[in-house]
């Protein structure tokens, strides 16, 4: 939690002693620690040894470092120094400012003078100082005053900071109300009633973003603050209010981009918005009768025996990663005792009801996208979970923040836009130019209407026709907005279908009409080493060519295949012999669309192997299992290893789904493309499993061997036969 515990005596009062008794020292950042840190005890002029008081300003510099990185967290700290001057106090209620910290400071100057230098004398030699030092320090503590805004206790009121559970058995109801995001009709259709005096309403915090009313939910929250029976706790999307209201800007697109517009629009006062967050807690721990309930933002995985000292950042986000909140629930269940309960918002990736076990409550019911506002009521008779169904919502699309829309557009005027964006390159080969989006598009995330179709996009600019083009560019899952997997929820429409995603490169087969011909190519060009690759493949497995190029004419489509050439372009996924795997046929037009899967099957005549159909998923729910188990290190297709899905729903939207295996050897054969070129890999920081670690020491030995393999397949096959498998 938010609390800064500073000691105040000078050197041999027992402060380190009373921070060892009262199990504090993992919390503690000790001066002359740091000190020691910084230089190791010096020799004196009389023969002791002592530490060096000389390089204070970089000691300083260095605790403040720390301090700060924890503030940041929300982490209880301790403090052990003299803290004699008023200047250096005032520091610490500058930071406590910033961050919201509540300070204590534990003073041990009424500690006799002589009992101080007695107990100084007592301590390892090289921390033992002079009598003059304590005298000057306990005349200083009788003029620096410690500043009114830090409440100063004895050593024997410690335990009055603590945060205990609170009895609210006088309440008739307590109201539990999970995350609201921006959504204000849900909220005072719950609240329709009024707030009763002898009610007691918790809001778990998420108060904004991704709903379309963020200001009527803060005006209204706001007039509720003056009253004793509110309590809002913090959630992780308040951090972009306390940037904004602070004169900064946070990291949030949702924020930037729709949210802060909206604050800003209506006039809404930052001073406000300030008196707002100031209200924000970070858990409630209570009675009520029988019961005892801990209320978070995001979910604990135990109660720990003092939740003074837990950091603010687990109580917000919750313990493990965000997909972990059932292992957490399933611990909570484990380690705490039957009459304690658990009540959170923030995540619930798996789509469960309010009441995810016997002692947890899970808040968040993803009200923002057309879900509900869910809410806990507690009473005599016990728990209530209840909802509100939400009807004032953007769609998931408008969610992701998009910046592109739906156009009706000739083709000339689709050539021009595609000319006048500088996130578009055009390549042009004759009659028919190559459209793609560029480097800058992609790390920049320039996506409009213009970069989203230039993908693998041939037109012919003479004709004014689309004479190629393959998918719409789309995403890995967590990517983009539309791709979390918490939006997912509420974006997919049922049934959705998981395909093998094949590891080769993009080939392209439609129709050239000035060669009365097949028009192959790769993604980018029908020329160069790829389009090469493709055209051998292709033209060697293709049967009834004729009849294949006179549908194709017919029909204005584009066949989009996977290449496989395991011999001239090797991936990551073994391949046994080069094949074209038909991904899809799409239409030759402006606006993306395709045969569906089921048309699929009559081509396989022309020697083609079809995308292969791995999972029909009928529910969230079945989703959800599902991704669970391939995203497992362990997990096998059919008994293979293979790169991943394509994740596509009813409606058309896709995305992408890299499986374990593929990414770690990506990530590895990174790494051997930087040992090859430079003689050792800088980023060993990443190396972060056995199996990692043993491939790069096993790099290093073949490294300056000319004759090693140079792609990863064959550099894989060699380490394992290195170990005898």
């Amino acid at each position: 939690m938010r609390v800064l515990l500073l000691m105040r005596g000078a050197p041999g009062v027992g402060k380190s002693t009373f921070i060892k008794e009262h199990g504090l020292e993992q919390y503690t950042l000790s001066a002359d620690n740091i000190r020691l840190l910084c230089q190791s005890p010096v020799l004196t002029k009389t023969g002791t040894t002592e530490i060096s008081n000389k390089n204070d300003r970089e000691v300083w510099k260095l605790l403040f470092q720390i301090l700060t990185t924890r503030m940041e967290r929300g982490e209880f700290v301790v403090i052990d120094a003299t803290n004699s001057k008023t200047k250096e106090m005032t520091r610490y209620k500058e930071m406590a400012d910033t961050y919201r910290y509540r300070i204590y400071c534990v003073d041990f100057t009424s500690v006799p003078i002589e009992e101080c230098k007695r107990r100084n004398q007592t301590r390892e030699q090289f921390r033992i100082v002079s009598d003059e030092v304590i005298e000057n320090m306990y005349s200083r503590f009788k003029t620096q005053a410690v500043p009114k805004s830090i409440k100063v206790i004895s050593p024997e009121d410690l335990d009055s900071i603590w945060y205990k559970p609170i009895d609210l058995s006088s309440y008739k109801r307590i109201h539990h109300i999970g995350d609201i995001h921006g959504c204000n009709t849900a909220l005072q259709e719950y609240l329709r009633d009024g707030l009763h005096d002898d009610e007691l309403y918790i809001f778990t915090g998420d108060y904004i973003d991704r709903g379309v009313e963020n200001v009527e939910v803060l005006t209204y929250l706001s007039t509720l603050l003056d009253k004793k029976n509110v309590i809002f706790l913090e959630g992780n999307h308040e951090r972009w209010l306390w940037y904004w209201a602070h004169g900064g800007t946070g990291r949030s697109p949702e924020f930037e981009k729709v949210t802060r517009p909206q604050l800003e629009k209506a006039g809404l006062d930052p001073k406000m918005v300030r008196m707002f967050y100031r209200r924000l807690g970070q858990c409630v721990y209570y009675k009520y009768q029988d019961k005892t309930v801990l209320v978070t933002h995001g979910g604990l995985s135990n109660v720990p025996q003092n939740l003074t000292m837990l950091a603010t950042e687990q109580m917000i986000k919750g313990v493990g990663n965000y997909e972990d909140y059932m292992d957490v629930v399933e611990s909570f269940e484990q380690m705490t005792s039957p009459s304690i309960y658990q009540i959170f918002g923030h995540r619930n990736p798996g789509g469960l009801p309010i009441q995810i076990s016997p002692r947890c409550f899970d808040l968040e019911g993803g009200v923002e996208f057309g879900g509900e506002l869910r809410a806990v009521v507690l009473d005599e008779e016990g728990f209530h979970p209840c909802s509100v169904k939400n009807h004032v919502f953007r769609n998931p699309e408008e969610a992701a923040v998009k910046s592109y829309t739906k156009e009706e557009l000739s083709v000339i005027d689709f050539i021009d836009q595609l000319r006048h964006s500088k996130y578009v390159n055009e390549k042009k080969f004759g009659p028919i130019s190559s459209f793609n989006f560029t480097k800058d598009a992609f790390y920049d995330k320039k996506w409009n209407q213009q970069t989203i179709k230039a993908r693998g996009l041939f037109i012919d600019t003479v004709n004014g026709r689309i004479a190629a083009r393959a998918y719409e560019k789309f995403f890995n899952l967590n990517e983009r907005a539309e791709t979390k997997l918490d939006m997912l929820q509420f974006r997919l429409k049922f049934p959705v279908t998981a395909y093998v995603k094949e590891n080769g490169f993009l080939g392209l087969v439609s129709y050239d009409a000035e060669k009365d011909d097949f028009f192959i190519s790769s993604k980018s060009t029908p020329e160069g080493p790829y389009a090469g690759f493709m055209r051998d493949v292709f033209l060697n497995t293709v049967q009834h060519p004729d009849e294949l190029k006179e549908y194709i004419k017919e029909n204005g489509v584009t066949f989009v295949f996977e290449c496989i050439d395991p011999v001239n372009d090797p991936h990551i996924i073994k391949y046994d012999a080069p094949k074209v795997v038909l991904l899809d046929v799409v239409k030759n037009q402006i606006d993306f669309d395709k045969l569906p899967y089921s048309h699929l099957a009559q081509f396989e005549k022309f020697g083609f192997e079809i995308k292969r159909k791995a999972a029909v998923l009928n529910s969230w729910s079945e989703f959800y299992d599902w991704y669970t188990e391939v995203s497992s290190e362990d997990y096998l297709y059919e008994g293979k290893e293979i790169e991943g899905f394509v994740v596509e729903d009813s409606a058309g939207f896709m995305f992408k789904m890299k499986l374990h295996y593929y990414n770690f050897w990506k990530h590895m054969r990174s790494v051997a493309n930087a040992m090859f070129r430079f003689g050792h890999y800088r980023y060993t920081g990443s190396l972060t499993t056995p199996l990692a670690n043993e491939f790069h020491d096993f790099l290093k030995k073949i490294s300056s061997n000319e004759d090693h393999p140079a792609d990863i397949i064959a550099l894989r096959d060699l380490f394992y036969s290195s170990r005898g498998e």
